[in-house]
């Protein structure tokens, strides 16, 4: 891919994959840099493949550890594609890591009122599980909305019923509702 970019350095599809692929490899300097150049080639306005870029955007920011870049990616990433899952459940999965549980919960909330699954390579089947529903029921329950978070704990492990921790989580959730 890098040899495509070089011999193409105008073609944004190529600029794209290669960025992706650096992320691939964990070389997030690397995807950061490309990841720019992409989203600021005028060519490159497909919304989808843009949001994509963001996320991953976000993704090498916080790895690099620096979360607030991450951050706004994640949030520019919704911006682009506000009708797509797997922006919402980005910034979601960022605001669980820095247990801002509001910021997380209002994520979650959006991206399961998304009911279009859109069938292109940008989307993730992650999105479509569990993960959601698990993220919800973790921001929910530290909010002290227990009752929501076991409902969403419930959907979590009906998706994926051999997931321990999912057991552990509803077990968690019931015990604290009977405990009050």
């Amino acid at each position: 891919m890098e040899l495509a970019v070089a011999e193409d350095p105008g073609c944004p599809r190529n600029a794209f994959y290669y960025a992706r692929e650096l992320t691939f490899y964990k070389m997030w300097a690397q995807a950061e840099q490309a990841l720019l150049r992409y989203l600021d080639m005028p060519e490159a306005n497909w919304s989808n493949e843009r949001c994509y870029a963001m996320r991953l955007l976000g993704k090498s920011y916080d790895h690099l550890g620096k979360y607030a870049d991450a951050v706004k990616w994640y949030r520019a990433a919704v911006a682009e594609a506000p009708n797509t899952r797997e922006p919402w459940v980005d910034l979601a999965m960022s605001a669980y890591m820095r247990k801002d549980w509001n910021e997380s919960y209002y994520a979650c909330r959006q991206a399961l009122a998304i009911k279009d699954k859109q069938l292109v390579y940008t989307c993730d089947p992650e999105v479509w599980g569990a993960k959601p529903h698990d993220l919800l029921s973790i921001a929910a329950y530290n909010l002290g909305l227990r009752q929501e978070a076991l409902v969403h704990a419930e959907i979590a492990l009906d998706l994926e019923p051999d997931n321990s921790r999912l057991i552990d989580n509803v077990d968690r959730i019931r015990q604290s509702l009977s405990d009050q």
